[in-house]
């Protein structure tokens, strides 16, 4: 959130609703709380959560609200990691919106794994997924992105190993395009 003064009026608004004295402090716990999302995410929220909350929302309410309990997001990165195996396979680099799930595909040992998948394997891999990707989205610290086959091949052979990066993103769907490294 950026809006300084649509947060206080809300806060404010959620104050009088919920019968709370706002401190200085609580002010800059919400704030903090809500800094990383848009100003028309929070707004939603403050909305929703001051029609349908019995108590003051605590700031993992608003959290919750915002990007989804862990396990959601989990089933999310996976339905977006099932589109790329079957869409793009593991020839090609990637590079997820999400860079938690890079984490998980490092610990398996790199995108190149899902060569070796079969249709069956993925509902238990899924699982695996998922509770890796709890686990590791609480650290910091996720690759950029994962080299496919073709990438790995040619930088162990000398020959220029970056052809381009397909992005992956925009909640479930591809958006598929080869882009230049950052």
């Amino acid at each position: 959130m950026k809006n300084d003064r649509l947060f206080k009026s809300y806060m404010l608004a959620m104050g009088e609703v919920f019968n709370k004295q706002l401190t200085p402090l609580l002010h800059s716990l919400y704030w903090k709380a809500l800094e990383p999302f848009s100003d028309e995410d929070c707004e939603r929220a403050f909305k929703d959560l001051i029609f349908t909350s019995k108590f003051f929302p605590k700031p993992v309410e608003f959290v919750e609200l915002l990007q989804g309990k862990k396990e959601d997001q989990a089933t999310r990165a996976w339905i977006k990691v099932v589109e790329a195996v079957r869409r793009i396979g593991s020839y090609s680099s990637v590079r997820f919106d999400d860079p938690v799930i890079h984490s998980v595909f490092k610990f398996w040992g790199g995108w190149g794994v899902t060569a070796t998948w079969k249709d069956a394997d993925l509902k238990w891999k899924g699982l695996e997924f998922e509770k890796l990707y709890r686990v590791m989205s609480a650290g910091g610290n996720h690759p950029e992105y994962l080299p496919g086959s073709h990438e790995i091949e040619n930088g162990a052979r000398g020959y220029d190993a970056k052809l381009g990066i397909v992005e992956i993103g925009g909640g479930a769907r591809l958006l598929i395009g080869a882009s230049e490294e950052k």
